[in-house]
């Protein structure tokens, strides 16, 4: 084990958590709104759109998703190129980041989890309390807002929790497309003395404590939402 390269990498290796947790964040924020917007959708059974949906969500969901990364990364500047040029105009796609690309990807495939987690979570509430609210003078909305959406949270947490941590090891295919986030400025660092090993065993221990700290977070979420849930229907 060479601890020196360790002591010279570890700081290095470190600089790159805040690009992992932006590709985390965005991710999940931008993938979540949109699972519950089709969520909401397909509950609602719009017509077409909740089948569009549907579809949607069944291949995002069956594709790996370095798949969707290489489609994010390759096809749609491509498409977007040639549909510029078809118009007379002419569009630089390449001073769009990397990241952004493994935003897109990473957010549809949250998307489509995060939808079922959603609709199955909004309809494990039972009926009744939507009557009961609305015999009470609250409209739909609010009885979404303020008493089908915090119980259906409160269910959908723990595998909202599952879905987050595997984002955040998902961030690590970005390395396929040049993001330097933990996994490739370890790879690149370790290139030259091949600690590989020991850049792997840092890697993994970041990974660990990034888990782990958001673990508790969502625990801590957790137990504050069953309160609410458990005061609600009492």
């Amino acid at each position: 084990m060479d601890f020196q390269f360790i002591a010279h990498a570890f700081p290095e290796i470190c600089k790159a958590i805040p690009i992992t947790l932006l590709m985390t964040f965005a991710s999940a924020f931008f993938g979540w709104l949109l699972g519950l917007i089709v969520a909401m959708v397909r509950r609602s059974k719009v017509p077409v759109l909740s089948q569009i949906f549907a579809v949607l969500v069944s291949f995002n969901r069956s594709v790996p998703s370095i798949i969707l990364l290489y489609i994010a990364y390759y096809v749609v500047p491509a498409a977007i190129y040639f549909y510029a040029k078809s118009i007379g105009k002419e569009i630089d796609v390449s001073v769009i980041p990397a990241v952004i690309y493994s935003i897109a990807a990473l957010t549809l495939n949250q998307a489509a989890y995060a939808s079922e987690i959603f609709r199955t979570s909004i309809d494990a509430v039972g009926e009744g309390q939507v009557e009961a609210a609305l015999s009470v003078g609250m409209t739909k909305t609010q009885a979404m807002f303020r008493i089908i959406f915090p119980q259906a949270l409160a269910t959908a947490i723990p595998n909202l929790s599952g879905l987050f941590i595997g984002l955040i090891k998902d961030t690590s295919l970005g390395y396929y497309v040049g993001v330097y986030e933990i996994t490739s400025t370890a790879n690149i660092i370790s290139m030259p003395t091949l600690n590989f090993i020991e850049a792997y065993i840092m890697t993994t221990i970041i990974y660990e404590l990034l888990s782990f700290l958001f673990n508790r977070l969502f625990g801590a979420e957790e137990k504050h939402l069953t309160r609410f849930r458990a005061r609600v229907t009492a």
